[in-house]
């Protein structure tokens, strides 16, 4: 049986966290190591879904080395061939739910109905140089809005968050209202969470 689907995002998120750092140590290893990502990627193009992605994961472990073997880049030799697969699965996972979004919101709103849960994760985007996560509150439509940015000459990561209101039948943005909470920035992360935490409980009171 596959891992779980978490469990796997989880581990190509750390890969991918391994492999872009590179460019402040050898900008030109970082760009090959770019460039076979994608190629695995490309490799990867025929796998649709989350969870397909999941079993091409256990399925075809040796996809990277495969694809570096062929393209044979002058730094081969030093890149980390687990890390380009998982990064490029990385990669695979966040293009899918991005040309699925819609789909895959409704189908995780449906789920949380069916489990009775109060809050469901409709889209969440994790990269080394931010994050993009968007959770509604099940019954309201109310949503929080939490980003991340990291910029390689800025010390610190930027945090802000708002809460915006989704249509609470299919989860789709409602472009047409204005915020219920405006965009809020937050100097350190250890604040932007329990902002986070305070808006759960501000938007998913009963009204």
């Amino acid at each position: 049986m596959p891992v779980e689907r978490d469990d796997a995002v989880a581990t190509w998120r750390r890969a991918e966290a391994r492999v872009y750092p590179a460019v402040m140590v050898n900008a030109a290893l970082y760009e090959q190591y770019l460039v076979m990502v994608r190629a695995v990627v490309d490799e990867l193009g025929d796998v649709r879904t989350e969870d397909d992605l999941v079993i091409a994961w256990e399925e075809r472990r040796g996809i990277a080395a495969e694809v570096i073997a062929a393209k044979q880049p002058s730094m081969g030799v030093l890149m980390d061939k687990d890390a380009v697969r998982d990064a490029a699965f990385c990669q695979r996972h966040r293009d899918i739910t991005r040309e699925q979004a819609k789909d895959i919101a409704r189908e995780r709103l449906e789920q949380a109905r069916r489990d009775q849960a109060e809050w469901v994760v409709l889209f969440e985007d994790v990269t080394p140089f931010g994050s993009h996560r968007l959770e509604m509150h099940v019954r309201t439509g109310h949503a929080i809005h939490a980003s991340s940015k990291v910029d390689l000459d800025r010390p610190r990561p930027e945090y802000s968050l708002e809460v915006v209101q989704l249509d609470p039948e299919n989860g789709a943005w409602i472009l047409d209202r204005p915020p219920l909470m405006p965009s809020m920035r937050c100097d350190t992360e250890e604040e932007w969470r329990v902002r986070i935490d305070q808006a759960r409980i501000t938007f998913g009171r009963p009204t």
